[in-house]
């Protein structure tokens, strides 16, 4: 049976942001975070919603979107094991910006702003690594978003292939945690399309796809596409 001290510990060692500290401020960190399960459909917080914690991802993955006023969704981008969210309303104790809906059961630490801060005095280099984080996440969705604007469909659907790919840890078979309304959604594209297309590339024998899994036959075909 795993502890929940154990939990805590594998849930930020799978954290760039956390993994230069200290073994006595690792120590702290793990008593000060908090673990909860979460089932698929559920929300860890809604747009608009008044918080002051960081949340990170332990297993499982996580959707960030905003609906506009007429109601049509907007997908910011999936959250996948070692991602982490909320960092504006920890430091700003402002309301949250995005739904965090959860995509299947999922594990998710989180430390509150009193505890963040205490962690702070603890070790003020976090403070460096926490900006440069955020920076990091700032530059890779400003990427995203400008490269996906040029691209072709069947690019951007390698695109994300890849960006799963990655995220999975180099891993070729992908088991997809979102529906594909909303990788279609992401790509701004139709759902039927995003289908047509895939198809198109498992008979180009790029990939192989079956049902909600997708294998990947030719990685360096994917990236030759997009770079």
């Amino acid at each position: 049976m795993i502890c929940e001290h154990d939990r805590n510990d594998a849930c930020f060692s799978k954290v760039s942001l956390f993994q230069h500290l200290e073994p006595e401020d690792a120590s702290l960190l793990t008593s000060l975070l908090h673990t909860r399960t979460y089932h698929k459909g559920e929300y860890v917080v809604q747009d608009g919603e008044r918080s002051d914690t960081l949340f990170v991802i332990h297993q499982g993955s996580v959707k960030l979107s905003k609906y506009n006023e007429n109601g049509k969704e907007h997908i910011i981008r999936f959250l996948f094991s070692g991602d982490f969210f909320g960092q504006s309303s920890l430091l700003n104790q402002t309301p949250h910006h995005a739904n965090a809906e959860v995509l299947e059961p999922s594990s998710i630490c989180s430390i509150h702003k009193q505890d963040f801060d205490q962690l702070l005095e603890q070790d003020p280099k976090l403070a460096y690594h926490f900006l440069l984080a955020i920076t990091s996440l700032l530059s890779e969705t400003d990427k995203w978003n400008s490269s996906l604007s040029a691209m072709t469909t069947k690019q951007k659907i390698a695109k994300l292939l890849l960006d799963f790919h990655t995220r999975n840890h180099e891993n070729h078979d992908l088991r997809l945690p979102v529906f594909k309304k909303d990788m279609a959604l992401l790509l701004g594209i139709t759902p039927e399309t995003l289908s047509r297309k895939l198809n198109v590339m498992q008979h180009q024998n790029l990939l192989q796809v079956n049902g909600n899994e997708i294998r990947i036959l030719q990685l360096q075909e994917l990236k030759d596409m997009i770079f």
